[in-house]
C-alpha cells in the first residue's frame, strides 16, 4: 500500500465525456451525476482541506475517481463509496485508481457511519462532490450521526452552500442553518464555476468544510420538533406557527419576553441560541 504523500499521479483517460462515450455511457441525471474533470483543481481542495497527517479518509460518490486520485494522494487509505454499478465496472476495468482505493458499492443515505467509524478505529474524515437532490437529506442523517465524524469537505450547489453558511436575517436560513450553527464549524473554501464538471451544472458550486464542534446538544428531539414547527410556513409570525404546540397566546409571548424575542418575530430571524433556549422552555411546559 503507498504511503501517504505518494508521488503525484495523473488522469489515465483524456476526459470524463470521452471516457464515458468509450463505454457507451452518459451521465445520468437522476443521480445528479456532474463529475469533477481538473485533477489539480482536487488537489488545491485535498490541499485546503488539512487532512491530518496518515489518517484515512473516506469518500462519499466517486464518480471517476479525480478528487480520489487527490486523496489517494495525501492519505494512506481511501475507501470510496458509490452507488453506480456501471462507474464501478469502468474504475476497475481502466484500473484508474491507485492501490490504496477500496471502492465498496453503497447507498450513502443508508450507510452506518457510526460502523464505518468503529472499523476504522477513529472519527471519519468525509469528503464528496454532493448531488443536488441528496444534499440535505445527507446532511441531516450527518449530524444525527456526528458523533462518527470529525470533519466534513462537500462540494455542494451554490444555493445549498448559502443555506449552510445563512445567518439569521437571511432568506436562506432555515432549519439546517441553525443545527449545523449549534454544532459544528462551517468554512467556506473554494467556489466553482459550472466548467470544472461535466456535464457541466447549470450553477456554481461551492466548497465547504464542516467540522463538528459539539456531539451533543441538551434537548435535542424537542429542538428538531420546534424547528419543524417554526419554520412550517416562513411568512408568518414564529407566535402563529407555535399555536399547533397547543399553548395558549398570552403563555407563548410571556416565554417570548422571558427570552427577549419580539411578538412579531419570525423564525428566520430567530438566533440558533435563541432556539435552543425557547426549546428548553418549551420541554419544561411539555409543549415539546
Amino acid at each position: 500500500m503507498p504511503e501517504a504523500n505518494s508521488p503525484a499521479t495523473n488522469l489515465k483517460f483524456k476526459s470524463p465525456a470521452s471516457l464515458l462515450k468509450h463505454h457507451g455511457l452518459r451521465a445520468k441525471k437522476r443521480l445528479g451525476q456532474n463529475f469533477l474533470v481538473d485533477l489539480n483543481l482536487a488537489r488545491k481542495i485535498v490541499e485546503l482541506s488539512q487532512i491530518p497527517p496518515n489518517r484515512p479518509v473516506v469518500e462519499l460518490g466517486v464518480g471517476l475517481g479525480v478528487l480520489t486520485l487527490a486523496l489517494a494522494e495525501k492519505a494512506p487509505r481511501v475507501i470510496g463509496y458509490e452507488i453506480d454499478d456501471e462507474l464501478i465496472r469502468i474504475l476497475e476495468e481502466e484500473n484508474l485508481l491507485p492501490p490504496n482505493v477500496e471502492i465498496r458499492k453503497g447507498d450513502i443515505l443508508k450507510l452506518d457511519y457510526s460502523a464505518l467509524a468503529e472499523e476504522l478505529g477513529e472519527k471519519l474524515l468525509l469528503f464528496g462532490n454532493l448531488p443536488y437532490y441528496l444534499s440535505s437529506r445527507l446532511l441531516y442523517k450527518l449530524l444525527e450521526e456526528r458523533k462518527a465524524w470529525e470533519f466534513a469537505v462537500f462540494m455542494f450547489q451554490k444555493e445549498v452552500a448559502e443555506r449552510l453558511l445563512a445567518r439569521p436575517g437571511s432568506k436562506d436560513y432555515g432549519q439546517l442553518s441553525v443545527w449545523l450553527a449549534l454544532t459544528c464549524k462551517v468554512e467556506k473554501l473554494l467556489t466553482l464555476s459550472p466548467g470544472n464538471f461535466y456535464p457541466p451544472p447549470e450553477i456554481y458550486s461551492t466548497v465547504v468544510k464542516i467540522t463538528v464542534l459539539k456531539e451533543e446538544l441538551p434537548y435535542e428531539r424537542e429542538l428538531t420538533r420546534l424547528l419543524k414547527f417554526a419554520f412550517a410556513s416562513r411568512r408568518k409570525k414564529l407566535v402563529k406557527n407555535l399555536k399547533a404546540l397547543g399553548l395558549p397566546r398570552e403563555e407563548l409571548l410571556k416565554i417570548f419576553a422571558e427570552l427577549k424575542l419580539s411578538p412579531d418575530v419570525r423564525a428566520e430571524e430567530v438566533e440558533p441560541e435563541k432556539f435552543l433556549a425557547l426549546a428548553e422552555r418549551l420541554s419544561s411546559l411539555k409543549a415539546l
